[in-house]
């Protein structure tokens, strides 16, 4: 639940408010995010030409309360009917009621050394999904702190490590369940003593630590180099007034990622991977 990547810097002359930008009636806008910009904390803005001319695209600011403004600093020259993908990284939202709604958003670019301003798509609901997703992660932590826990131990056959996931309260609120957790392409993390739910932080009870099991799944030299998120286990929580499971990604330290690793360099030198 740590912070987003930051923001990037908005430059000058294209950090003023929408209302200051003219329209861009050539230009269309919409707004995408794919699992690699999911691993990396940001989204695109993807720039549709529609008229009759190449235009030079030089700096972008996506307005998308309750988001920060967000900017791009790319450079592309956008040809009649061609698109181009601007990628800017992203900051938590400021959240408000039981289900945060998204504003219409809006880019502001500079276009051949003109400020426009460009209506933002959001067919795939890439804002709507953020938002809910980092509000209920928001709202968890204002209950709980989730954690993998610090020791990790070989089990005596040397294919799994014995660890935890540690549940500490750190403000009044109702129960959280661990509903569920799973583990990366490479790695997968399981329940010692499988339950539903998994385990369960009452009402007034401080903490609990979880027995887990990690193993090795996928360590050909082609997964390992191109999981970028092997060291990272989805999880996924219940909370009173929360619609659905709130899904929070834990990430391995660097301990637990060698111990991890030494997992992956015994599967291949066995011959066998599950």
């Amino acid at each position: 639940m740590a912070a987003l990547f930051a923001t990037a810097a908005v430059s000058a002359g294209c950090g003023s408010t929408p209302e200051s930008a003219e329209p861009a009636p050539h230009l269309a806008a919409r707004v995408l995010q794919s699992r690699l910009d999911q691993s990396i904390g940001s989204i695109r803005v993807q720039i549709t030409n529609e008229g009759a001319e190449p235009v030079h695209v030089d700096d972008l600011v996506l307005h998308a309360p309750p988001f920060p403004d967000t900017a791009s600093e790319d450079d592309s020259v956008i040809r009649p009917e061609r698109r181009i993908d601007f990628r800017a990284d992203y900051r938590e939202p400021t959240c408000s009621g039981a289900t945060p709604t998204p504003a219409p958003a809006t880019a502001e670019v500079v276009v051949d050394g003109r400020r426009v301003q460009v209506d933002v798509e959001d067919s795939q609901d890439v804002l709507r999904r953020l938002l809910a997703l980092h509000c209920s992660r928001q709202r968890l932590a204002e209950v709980v702190t989730v954690s993998l826990g610090r020791s990790w131990t070989p089990e005596p056959a040397g294919d799994a490590l014995l660890g935890t996931v540690e549940l500490h309260r750190v403000g009044s609120g109702p129960a959280v369940t661990l509903e569920r957790l799973s583990g990366s392409v490479s790695y997968g993390v399981e329940p010692v003593r499988p339950a539903q739910p998994v385990a369960t932080l009452a009402a007034g009870e401080d903490t609990v630590s979880v027995p887990v099991r990690a193993r090795a799944k996928r360590c050909e030299p082609h997964a390992r180099a191109e999981d970028k998120k092997k060291y990272d286990f989805p999880m996924w929580f219940g909370l009173a007034g929360a619609q659905e499971a709130i899904n929070v990604e834990l990430h391995a330290d660097l301990g637990l990622r060698t111990a991890l690793e030494l997992l992956c360099d015994a599967l291949v030198d066995s011959g066998v991977e599950s």
